[in-house]
């Protein structure tokens, strides 16, 4: 038996290869700083992929043409080309990518309205995307797109998409033009991931057409994403904590998007301004949780998408949700050169946190491995 094939054998015996994991060909290393780092297994747990497919389905389905993403998409041949994508990879030292969709399909609101269409863009996407992680499960892990319209659609389809096409887990939307996250809708997302124990990827979707001031008819300079998108993560993050979420679903995995947003750099102001307002006014929060309130927000899981090299921002989320619940993530490849300065920023930024080995390796890999109930 050639050593390829005992080796595979033996990463399915362990699990390794069910998230498309294969074991180091070679030692690696980082001379940055006089690093050396043997063996040290990269995985990119929070990046996007996409097909052109998804996109004429629901300009077809609108009949609205141009799609929003439409150029984005074009222009960026890392997020729709496979052979280019795993080039990023390599050049950047990416073992595995477990893609996250775009684009959510609440930007047609005429097709996430609609049931029938709502979950036929949802299968389209899954089974393309289930089609490119069959081919090279060495290389990639992929999230579902959920038709987020009903709950009936919505669990059909995460259901069939973990169990069926084996995806490892699901992805849905959150912002002031989406249901909230503490609708009633969600319960059942929510109930049905803590049963498959699999993670639930989440991430903003202000669009450019919400205005910053009433009056106005767009958002100006970008605001929208820039600066409202991580507003958006942090706004879900309260009202999924203060509706008690994690203490009906103690094993749910949510993971959050860029760095845990504005929750770890603001956590005490948070607390403070509860405490206060609790205090002076006589007013309780309308929870069940327990004080002290921020606690329960270190449930979440974070990556480290900061969108630049910073690692004093990661440094913050480290040490508000601890080594355990960050996840190694680029954001990639939604930057103008494709994806290399996203990933190449968030790995010199964890380089740079001055942590363990043990630390690097959760985060890198470990931690995300743990959430796919999967070994190295």
């Amino acid at each position: 038996m050639e050593r390829r094939d005992f080796l595979k054998k033996v990463l399915w015996a362990s699990g390794a290869l069910g998230v498309g994991l294969t074991a180091p060909s070679s030692p690696k290393a980082d001379q940055r700083k006089g690093v050396t780092l043997e063996n040290e297994y990269r995985i990119d747990a929070y990046c996007h992929f996409s097909v052109m497919g998804v996109i004429e389905f629901l300009e077809k389905a609108s009949n609205t043409y141009p799609h929003l993403f439409r150029s984005l998409f074009a222009n960026t041949p890392t997020l729709i080309n496979v052979d280019k994508r795993l080039a990023l990879m390599d050049g950047c030292g990416i073992d595995l990518s477990i893609l996250v969709p775009l684009p959510w399909l609440e930007t047609m609101p005429s097709v996430h309205s609609n049931p029938k269409q709502c979950a036929e863009a949802a299968r389209l996407f899954n089974d393309e995307l289930a089609a490119i992680v069959h081919k090279r499960p060495d290389r990639f892990s992929g999230v579902a797109l959920l038709p987020t319209t009903n709950p009936e659609i919505m669990i059909t389809e995460f259901e069939r998409a973990v169990h069926t096409l084996k995806l490892v887990g699901g992805f849905f939307v959150v912002g002031p033009t989406v249901k909230p996250p503490d609708h009633p809708d969600y319960e059942h997302l929510y109930r049905k991931a803590a049963e498959l124990d699999v993670p639930l990827w989440i991430h903003p979707s202000r669009p450019p057409e919400y205005p910053d001031y009433a009056g106005e008819k767009i958002s100006q300079y970008q605001v929208w994403q820039t600066l409202s998108w991580l507003l958006d993560s942090s706004t879900a993050m309260v009202r999924l904590v203060f509706s008690g979420v994690y203490e009906r679903y103690p094993n749910l995995k949510l993971i959050i998007h860029h760095h845990g947003a504005l929750v770890p750099l603001f956590a005490k102001r948070m607390q403070y301004g509860w405490e206060y307002f609790e205090q002076n006014t006589g007013k309780k929060q309308p929870t069940s949780i327990s004080h002290p309130y921020i606690n329960h927000f270190k449930k979440f899981y974070c990556d480290t998408a900061t969108q630049g090299y910073e690692p004093l921002i990661l440094k913050m989320a480290y040490n508000f949700f601890g080594p355990d619940r960050i996840l190694f993530g680029s954001d990639g490849p939604m930057d103008s050169t494709g994806g290399k300065a996203f990933t190449m920023d968030a790995k010199m930024s964890v380089d740079d946190m001055g942590l363990s080995q043990q630390d690097r390796q959760k985060i890198f890999s470990r931690n995300i491995l743990r959430l796919l109930k999967r070994s190295s």
